[in-house]
């Protein structure tokens, strides 16, 4: 009986002291001074101090990178068509089809920006209707315009955690 009574006192004093740590962590500090907006992302203003550079200079990096990114991920693209159409899964006309939908979609994506979120989800969601119709009328499976992401080779899974036993 003793010892049941000493386990539940050590469990309440256990639970009230994890709830007391946890309110006071959550109620810390916030620092009440605004922060200046330089109109630079953070990144590239960190940058820019840390390495003593104009701040328009690395954001012009900043964006050379993005479009080097942008053409290789676009190349990339076209040679997985180029594949496609080699092995006989889409005609050279379907190629070009998706290409020029690909670019349609690249002008509706900038044309999202400008609008509120409400009007961003119905905009989405004719375009999913439209992009089904298309690819229906084109013979062309939505799997060609949107390529997934190669797999991670490792399949680890909870193993990377250390859980799900031995390694």
């Amino acid at each position: 009986m003793k010892r049941r009574n000493l386990k539940l006192a050590v469990s309440i004093i256990s639970g009230l002291t994890l709830v007391m740590m946890l309110g006071a962590g959550c109620t810390g500090t916030l620092n009440a001074d605004p922060l200046e907006d330089s109109g630079y992302p953070p990144l590239a203003e960190k940058f820019a101090e840390r390495f003593d550079l104009d701040p328009d200079e690395v954001m012009d990096f900043m964006e050379e990178l993005k479009e080097e990114r942008r053409a290789e991920m676009e190349a990339k693209f076209e040679e997985k068509l180029d594949e496609l159409v080699e092995n006989g899964d889409i005609t050279d006309e379907q190629k070009q089809a998706i290409l020029d939908k690909k670019e349609e979609m690249e002008a509706f994506r900038s044309d999202l920006e400008d609008m509120t979120v409400a009007d961003a989800r119905e905009a989405m969601a004719e375009m999913r209707e439209e992009l089904k119709d298309w690819a229906e009328e084109n013979e062309i499976g939505l799997k060609y315009l949107f390529p997934r992401a190669p797999q991670r080779q490792d399949h680890k899974g909870f193993f990377f955690f250390g859980l799900g036993g031995r390694r």
